[in-house]
């Protein structure tokens, strides 16, 4: 799990039922006991988004992209009025958390039980982040938090040329553009990074770690649930290679929201979701196109049994039941009559 996490530089991680979707569709059989009972950490890196890593990458992703990410939250506390508050917080928030982990909402009541004013909703939502952006706190693969001391120091340009690199080795081969657009860093400092790796494979605007080029890539699955915000659709410019143009707008339909999707032979054919009846749960498909009845059809049938069982025990949370528009199948299905 650890090295699923390190292949793709950490899983978003703001819905932790998805974070561990997304490394089970990389681990095959992980359940959710053993994503809670991980060394995972949960802090904000890539985008200045919550993820989650292998501890041995926290030091350098904090070189690289800490200073920019406690710039933002820095002055996310300023415009809400809050930074001074937080500020005076911040001491105890570090000692509370020492006598164990606790979620936000207990850890701000262990606050105002110390007598430290209350904070806008809008700033809450930024405490932890602020927080874990000082060094200070570190998040649990179960959403709690915990108390950290500061990662190393590690060389800002070693921290650049090593964050290009673990993202060639991740995404690549991939273009200066797609490294900023996933890791949230200015187009000239992803080019930077990049040139700090010295000799690299081109293929014309892409770029890839000597020997990807040529080696044939992988076989893609026949069938793969993806998470909601699954880092697949966020690591590259554009989702092109893995959603059809038209299909775009259906996986992320705005509002910040990256809908859980469904690939076959490795392009998005649809998304997906938990529908719950009878106290059963099952995995429903909305098919961007009717999926012709073929032999492979069957082998995604079978796929989403899995996922039906794989959802129940990872704790997915299931979305109420309704009459099911064209296109719509949901799995295990029920018995014939």
């Amino acid at each position: 799990m650890s090295a699923a996490a390190r292949a793709v530089v950490g899983v978003q991680a703001q819905d932790v039922r998805a974070a561990g979707l997304a490394l089970r569709s990389r681990v095959p059989g992980l359940r959710r006991a053993g994503v809670d009972g991980s060394a995972l950490v949960r802090t904000w890196t890539a985008r200045g988004t919550v993820h989650l890593i292998d501890p041995a990458d926290r030091p350098w992703l904090h070189a690289a992209l800490g200073p920019r990410n406690r710039a933002r939250f820095d002055a996310a506390m300023r415009q809400r009025g809050d930074y001074e508050t937080a500020v005076g917080m911040l001491d105890d928030i570090v000692t509370v958390l020492r006598d164990g982990p606790l979620d936000r909402a207990g850890l701000l009541r262990e606050l105002a039980a110390r007598g430290h004013p209350g904070l806008s909703q809008r700033s809450v939502n930024v405490l932890m982040p602020w927080a874990a952006a000082q060094g200070l706190v570190a998040g649990l693969p179960d959403g709690r938090y915990r108390a950290a001391e500061p990662p190393p120091a590690v060389d800002a340009d070693l921290a650049l040329a090593t964050l290009a690199r673990r993202y060639l080795a991740g995404y690549g081969p991939a273009a200066a553009a797609d490294l900023a657009s996933w890791s949230g860093l200015p187009l000239g400092t992803a080019r930077r990074a990049l040139a700090a790796l010295g000799p690299t494979e081109a293929a014309g605007a892409l770029l890839a770690l000597p020997g990807t080029l040529d080696a044939a890539p992988p076989p893609a699955p026949p069938a793969l649930l993806l998470a909601a915000f699954d880092t697949a659709m966020l690591g590259y410019r554009s989702r092109a290679p893995l959603v059809a143009a038209g299909d775009d707008r259906r996986i992320l339909p705005g509002g910040g929201i990256l809908r859980p999707a469904v690939l076959i032979d490795g392009l998005a054919a649809g998304t997906w979701s938990v529908t719950a009846r009878g106290g059963r749960r099952r995995v429903a498909v909305d098919w961007f196109r009717e999926p012709a009845g073929s032999p492979e059809l069957l082998g995604v049938e079978s796929f989403l049994q899995d996922a039906s069982s794989l959802c129940r025990t990872a704790g997915y949370p299931p979305r109420p039941s309704r009459s099911r528009r064209p296109g719509r199948r949901a799995w295990p299905p029920g018995p014939r009559r």
